[in-house]
């Protein structure tokens, strides 16, 4: 009879390798699990901050600025004595102008004393004929008003063309306005200085003109474009009246006459887009 032999393996040693196998199994997936977890984080990460950031941002990161002091220099600087000392040319002329229409409009106004700029306006060497405005007994002329309409160089300064008109006694204790004329006046021009250098040159009135293109118009505005331009034109002066209307464009174009304040109406056009 055969002898039994039997092996024993404690249980613990069977329970430990079972769940060391299953333990290995979990820390693996585990630790792929994590990578993944990760790597996905990263790269969300990544792309957050491309898209997050500014074009400045970005190139800050991706490369170190590097800055160099550069010595601006100051206008004072570069600019000369003769620079800081020289006149606009638009100052010149714009001051030429205005002492033109000052002097026309002193020179051909004749109402008293002689005014006290007259002779200060001339060059200080100027010699001068007898003025009207020492005359006690000269009539009295007055300027409604004085524009320059052109300038021009001259070798001593500018040549400016004044177009005036002047308002008269008629001998019948009325005024009337004279028609337009016109001079040119010598202003002479140092530093920022301006004289006359001449007593007025008359001189010829510019070309009749041959522009057209009157608004034309036809067709009737209805009632609602005529009450509004009544209202508008009211606004400017007191009792308007229509005078006639009509389509013109896109507007009502609506002819009202208007009390002046003489109490002389004058006719005036209105233009509104009401109805349309």
């Amino acid at each position: 009879m055969s002898v039994e032999e039997h092996e024993e393996i404690p249980w613990s040693m069977l329970v430990d390798h079972d769940r060391r196998g299953r333990s290995r199994t979990w820390y693996a997936a585990a630790a792929v699990i994590l990578a993944l977890v990760v790597g996905f984080t990263a790269v969300r990460w990544v792309e957050g901050r491309r898209h997050g950031e500014t074009p400045e941002e970005t190139a800050a990161t991706q490369a170190p600025v590097t800055t160099t002091a550069t010595a601006v220099p100051t206008t004072a600087a570069m600019l000369s004595e003769a620079d800081l000392m020289a006149v606009d040319p638009a100052m010149t002329t714009l001051a030429a102008a205005a002492r033109a229409e000052w002097f026309v409009t002193d020179y051909f106004t004749v109402d008293g004393a002689p005014p006290p700029d007259l002779a200060a306006a001339f060059a200080v060497d100027a010699t001068l004929p007898e003025l009207p405005h020492h005359d006690a007994d000269r009539p009295v002329s007055f300027v409604e008003w004085a524009r320059a309409s052109a300038i021009r160089p001259h070798a001593s300064g500018l040549v400016v063309t004044v177009l005036f008109r002047t308002l008269y006694e008629n001998g019948e204790q009325r005024f009337e306005r004279s028609a337009v004329r016109a001079v040119d006046v010598l202003v002479l021009v140092e530093d920022d200085t301006t004289a006359i250098g001449d007593l007025p040159i008359p001189v010829s009135l510019p070309a009749a003109h041959g522009v057209a293109g009157w608004m034309q118009s036809k067709g009737d505005a209805p009632p609602e474009a005529l009450q509004d331009a009544l209202e508008r034109a009211g606004r400017f002066a007191d009792n308007p009246v229509v005078l006639e209307s009509s389509s013109s464009g896109a507007d009502w174009r609506v002819v009202v006459t208007i009390d002046g304040p003489s109490g002389v109406r004058f006719p005036v056009v209105v233009r509104s887009d009401i109805g349309r």
